[in-house]
């Protein structure tokens, strides 16, 4: 994943954030198979962790 697809992702996070519940989002990611029922990423979205990682950030 290229600095410039991460700063995407990171602002999408960032924005998506202030919209949605966390409830929302978490059953969103679950139905799309990115994050498990606990709220881990899937296996194949590992490389989202560090997109949710800079988005809290700022």
């Amino acid at each position: 994943m290229s600095d410039k697809e991460i700063k995407q992702l990171t602002n999408l996070a960032v924005n998506l954030r202030k919209k949605v519940s966390k409830e929302s989002a978490l059953a969103t990611f679950v139905s799309a198979g990115i994050l498990d029922k606990k709220g881990d990423f899937t296996s194949p979205y590992n490389d989202l962790k560090t997109v949710v990682l800079e988005s809290r950030k700022g």
